[in-house]
């Protein structure tokens, strides 16, 4: 039943209410003891900490009684600090030196010890004296004058010097300390003077030392041990200067100084100007000029030039005084005829132009150039020297330029290794090189052609040797024919061909300094300088004209001046009947007694000078071969055809004896050496003869 009344009781809802029931807190008191404990733990805790992401470094400081201070978190004992991994701007101090300041990096670039060096401030240095002002240098460079303070001086040892006028320099070393502190410097210098007492006659004179002025004699002044230049000046007297020397701190007299009246002054004036001048018979200068002379007495003056009459003049002056002298000269007169040729010759006198002709000069008796000269002529220069009363001539005759010019050339000339070779200039002769139709003997390859030679030229007297050969070809071999040796040193050579007797010319030429004539490409000659005038072979037309032109310009068909064959007498080294057992063909009646060559320059020489061009061995000369016909105008220093594949051989040999080849006219064509065949050598002189 009870729960029944529970079960219809009404329940409703109420606003919640918190029960305000004090709070009862527990306390528990911690001793002492623990607070410590904890503390301490914390502590240690801290400590290992940093010991851990910390370094030590230990600052070492110059001076070391520095004081360091750190920007930043950093424990220290002394100098010892501990840092952590972190950038610290570590600072540095001490009196007498600059402050100090650097970044360190202890992360990055630790070092157990860092060194910090304080710079010094710099020191001043006052010098002083009771003698001042003297002039002070340090190291040699002047700083001014006591009483002076040098600043800014650095640490060191420094050279003091001390200079005053009438005292001993001196000279000191310094140590300066620096740190910002003044140094005191008292100098005292030694005097380097003495006194002199000066007497002069006659007395009053004004006396001055090192140019100062110290009164009038006598005197008794300061004279440097150093040496005083002591000048003393009166009116009417000669000025005195002398280096003087006096004892330091000591009195002495100068003997008496004697003063010499004052010289007279004079001006010389010529005209015209230039004259020698002496005085008292020595010599004093030229005019114009200025000079002193001795009062009181005479002097003699002589004024001498050149083509002009002496002159002369007495004077005497009196002490100090100004005297100007004035001359005027006359020309001395001398007379030489010039007697010139061409007649309208110009002649002039030290490049001054006179007037043509021969003529009467009247000039100064001195030294003069006389030229002579005219268009197309050689200037002719002479050196005339006219003297008074005595007549003079000389002749002048001129020479054209071309005469000039080839009497500076030498008729005959000398190579290097000695062969000679002669000066031809055949002015412009014409002349048939080849044979006519109708002479006996002549062959097809003669064909005529009229030749002009203008070029001058040097043509070789005799073949070129085998020992001039091998001095450029050393292993050269010119062949033997049945024992009989064409290899011995003073034969021609032979056996070459045509390229090899070329390429001698230029290495010829080379030894002499001489432009070469064949250019050469591979050891073969490829074309020829004719502007060249170093060696060479002659062309056809330089040995025909040689050889067959005489003096009067006839021809001729043989060497011997004569149209019969055979020779007449023995003329020439040709196939003869000593050689009868090994030629096939040999001149009857004929001995020469060589059967093979005989020795350069062997046999008489033709008018012309010239050995052996027709016999001995053929030669060489330096056209290509051709058979062409000149009907037409003279062909002008002809030099054979630009091209060929082999080149002319002229003249007999000693294997050769028929009339047709011991004709002049005789030539053939060649490429190869044969044991017969030679070459002899040719230059022109200078250049073509258009360029005169």
């Amino acid at each position: 039943m009870a729960s029944k009344k529970l079960d219809e009781t009404e329940i409703s809802a109420t606003e919640f209410q918190p029960i305000n029931t004090p709070i009862t807190r527990q306390s528990r008191k911690i001793s002492s003891r623990a607070l410590v404990l904890i503390s301490l733990t914390s502590l240690t805790i801290i400590i290992i900490g940093v010991l851990m992401v910390s370094r030590s470094v230990v600052f070492i400081t110059s001076p070391n009684n520095a004081e360091i201070s750190i920007d930043g978190l950093s424990f220290n004992i002394g100098n010892n600090f501990l840092l952590m991994n972190t950038t610290y701007t570590v600072n540095a101090a001490s009196d007498g030196y600059y402050p100090y300041s650097q970044q360190l990096d202890i992360k990055n670039a630790y070092v157990p010890e860092f060194l910090i060096e304080l710079e010094p401030l710099p020191g001043n240095l006052l010098i002083e004296s009771d003698q001042s002002p003297i002039e002070v240098s340090l190291d040699g460079n002047v700083q001014g004058m006591t009483p002076l303070t040098i600043e800014d001086l650095s640490q060191g040892l420094y050279n003091i010097e001390l200079k005053k006028y009438g005292y001993f320099p001196q000279s000191k070393n310094v140590v300066i300390k620096g740190l910002g502190e003044t140094e005191t410097l008292s100098v005292a210098l030694e005097p380097a003077w003495g006194d002199m007492v000066f007497i002069t006659e006659p007395p009053e004179a004004t006396i001055s030392v090192d140019g100062i002025l110290k009164g009038k004699t006598p005197l008794t002044t300061q004279v440097l041990e150093t040496g005083s230049a002591i000048t003393i000046e009166k009116a009417g007297y000669n000025k005195f200067e002398e280096v003087i020397f006096a004892k330091a701190n000591s009195i002495s007299q100068h003997e008496t100084i004697f003063l010499e009246l004052a010289d007279g002054e004079i001006s010389i004036v010529s005209s015209p100007s230039g004259a020698s001048v002496t005085i008292d018979n020595k010599y004093a200068g030229t005019t114009p000029m200025d000079t002193t002379v001795a009062p009181n007495k005479p002097h003699e003056i002589e004024l001498y030039l050149e083509g002009y009459i002496k002159e002369s003049r007495s004077i005497s002056l009196k002490p100090a005084e100004n005297r100007e002298i004035k001359v005027s000269l006359n020309e001395d007169i001398g007379e030489i005829y010039v007697d010139v040729s061409p007649a309208d010759a110009l002649i002039s006198i030290d490049g001054v132009a006179m007037s043509t002709g021969s003529q009467n000069l009247r000039l100064a008796t001195k030294k003069y150039k006389l030229s002579v000269s005219k268009n197309g002529f050689e200037t002719k220069t002479i050196s005339i020297n006219p003297r008074p009363k005595i007549p003079q001539a000389v002749s002048i005759q001129l020479i054209t330029t071309e005469e000039a010019y080839w009497a500076s050339r030498p008729e005959v000339i000398s190579t290097p290794l000695g062969n000679k070779l002669k000066l031809f200039k055949p002015k412009d002769e014409v002349f048939s090189m080849g044979a006519p139709r109708r002479e006996p003997g002549r062959r097809a390859n003669e064909a005529e052609k009229l030749i002009q030679l203008q070029r001058p030229f040097y043509f070789a007297l005799t073949e070129t040797s085998n020992k001039e050969y091998r001095q450029w070809k050393s292993e050269h071999n010119s062949s033997s024919i049945r024992g009989l040796s064409l290899d011995l040193n003073d034969q021609p050579v032979s056996n070459i061909a045509w390229q090899d007797a070329a390429l001698f010319c230029n290495w010829l030429s080379e030894k002499e300094n001489l432009p070469k004539f064949y250019n050469v490409v591979d050891d073969r000659v490829t074309s020829m300088n004719w502007d060249s005038n170093g060696y060479r072979l002659p062309t056809e037309s330089e040995w025909s004209w040689v050889a067959k032109v005489t003096k009067a310009g006839s021809t001729k068909v043989f060497p011997w001046n004569s149209p019969s064959y055979p020779p007449p007498f023995v003329s020439g080294n040709y196939a003869d009947e000593s050689a009868k057992s090994m030629l096939p063909f040999t001149i009857s009646n004929y001995n020469d007694s060589f059967p093979v060559s005989a020795s350069v320059g062997s046999f008489r020489p033709n008018e012309k000078g010239i050995f052996n061009l027709s016999g001995n061995v053929a030669e060489w000369v330096n056209d290509f071969y051709e058979i062409r016909v000149n009907k037409s105008e003279p062909l002008v220093d002809y030099r054979g055809p630009n091209t060929g594949n082999r080149h002319v051989i002229r003249g007999a040999s000693w294997a050769l004896g028929s009339r047709s080849e011991l004709r002049l006219s005789y030539r053939e064509p060649g490429y190869d050496g044969k044991i017969d065949v030679g070459f002899r050598i040719a230059r022109y002189v200078d250049k073509p003869k258009g360029d005169l």
